[in-house]
């Protein structure tokens, strides 16, 4: 009868959602197109006449005026340890519990102090010969090994271009070896599988697929359910031919640009992310007394597949989709926006609203082209995001859309050629990627 076909696929929707997995904090699985740009600016006399589109995403290799991007910066030339350090492979280590900290930042006082200099660029030319060997060049990472995490703190990323070693799994592995940096497991190991060029070793992915390659990857922090990497060292083993920009956002900046008002209320409130969204659109077709009859067990059916699947705490609500359908709502724990470093006690902005809002990435889609292909049912379906206040109330679109033009504002472009390699200190510093054309292989190893 109907209600055992509702029960079979009741089966199959929870079935799916084992499978597949929650995506509690994710980056970002469809997000928005944005100005592709380069780390060499050029001038606006450089530039040839073209009308102005609002994306230039697919369309122009040449960076705009006014672009936010990398400076060139002299790096230091410490003297190379006295004794050998230890460089063999320890292996990798649980992911860090995420350093919450204690909810007592004065954000008026905070944001009118500098937030310093942001994501300097290296070039082995200015520390080395050119043509200077892979040893010499691990002599120079063993030279930076005492202060590297001091420096990735203080300016949140740093940006390593020119080397040679680093062009290949194996040469990465003895450059984060020789820096001292000690790799963790991939947080998102926790609710689902990342694909891996070397899972032994850590070393996995960074968003790859053919399959997401029209789609912006949002701004983020590094963080699923309770579980964040301290650092990060992201790869070029081959750019994509047309952009798939790497994207690094200050979180300073980001603490200080941001409406106060809107700041005080997301503090004030926290924030809880919608981690997951199971689609029960079918039951529209149901006799309302029987779907009220079937939402307590259907409900706590999807808790226990959902809870079985994820390593932290979960809420799950009967509710409506964007779209008014009927859906269950995997909800993570609330979470203040403004964190201070575990290590400099700096505020920072650490909330992924940029890659979690369900409006900014319609929007988004909708300019880009691609919302045709995101209006899927089934395991994408899953992958659904979405924000919310701590105490659930819905965050205005207008507070939403600021958060986008503040990003947008911030961002800076880092276009990698093979071997370059972005040093990123996750609880400073949001990443993203660009829409790219062609092979794309970038990779990314966490660190503790």
């Amino acid at each position: 009868g109907t209600s055992d076909h509702l029960m079979v696929s009741l089966r199959v929707l929870v079935l799916g959602f084992a499978l597949h997995g929650s995506v509690a904090f994710l980056p970002a699985t469809r997000s928005h197109s944005a100005v592709r740009r380069h780390a060499a600016p050029l001038t606006p006399s450089q530039l040839p006449a073209q009308p102005r589109r609002r994306h230039l995403s697919m369309v122009s290799s040449l960076t705009p005026p006014g672009v936010s991007v990398p400076v060139k910066a002299a790096p230091p030339t410490p003297e190379p340890p006295a004794t050998p350090m230890d460089e063999t492979f320890p292996g990798v280590v649980e992911c860090p519990m995420t350093a919450w900290g204690a909810r007592d930042v004065n954000l008026a006082e905070e944001r009118a102090k500098p937030s310093g200099e942001f994501a300097p660029e290296w070039n082995k030319a200015d520390v080395m010969a050119a043509d200077a060997g892979e040893e010499e060049e691990l002599e120079y990472f063993r030279s930076l090994r005492p202060t590297i995490k001091t420096l990735m703190a203080q300016y949140g990323s740093i940006v390593m271009r020119g080397f040679d070693i680093t062009k290949e799994s194996d040469g990465f592995l003895k450059m984060y070896l020789a820096l001292g940096l000690e790799p963790c497991d991939d947080p998102l190991q926790s609710v689902a599988a990342r694909d891996a060029v070397d899972k032994e070793k850590g070393v996995y992915e960074a968003v790859n697929k053919e399959s997401r390659a029209k789609y912006f990857v949002g701004m983020h922090n590094e963080q699923v359910g309770t579980r964040s990497p301290r650092r990060a060292a992201f790869v070029c083993f081959k750019p994509a031919d047309d952009g798939g920009e790497f994207l690094l956002l200050d979180g300073r900046k980001m603490l200080r640009d941001l409406d106060a008002e809107f700041l005080d209320e997301m503090y004030e409130k926290q924030v809880r992310f919608i981690a997951a969204e199971l689609p029960l659109g079918f039951l529209e077709a149901v006799h309302p007394k029987v779907r009220d009859m079937l939402e307590k067990p259907m409900l706590a059916m999807a808790s226990q597949a959902a809870k079985k699947k994820v390593d932290f705490d979960i809420d799950l609500q009967w509710t409506k989709d964007n779209e008014g359908k009927p859906c269950i709502h995997v909800i993570a724990p609330a979470q203040p926006p403004v964190v201070r470093h575990p290590d400099t006690g700096e505020p920072v902005w650490f909330c992924n609203v940029h890659s979690h809002s369900d409006h900014l990435r319609q929007q988004r889609e909708e300019r880009d082209g691609t919302l045709k292909l995101s209006e899927t049912t089934g395991s994408s379906r899953l992958n659904r995001t979405d924000i919310r206040f701590g105490d659930f109330g819905r965050i205005p679109h207008k507070w939403q859309e600021h958060v986008d033009e503040t990003v947008m504002k911030n961002l800076q472009w880092v276009k990698m050629n093979k071997g370059d390699v972005v040093l990123v200190d996750n609880y400073m510093t949001m990443h993203g990627r660009n829409v790219f054309e062609g092979v794309r292989k970038h990779a990314v190893t966490w660190f503790k």
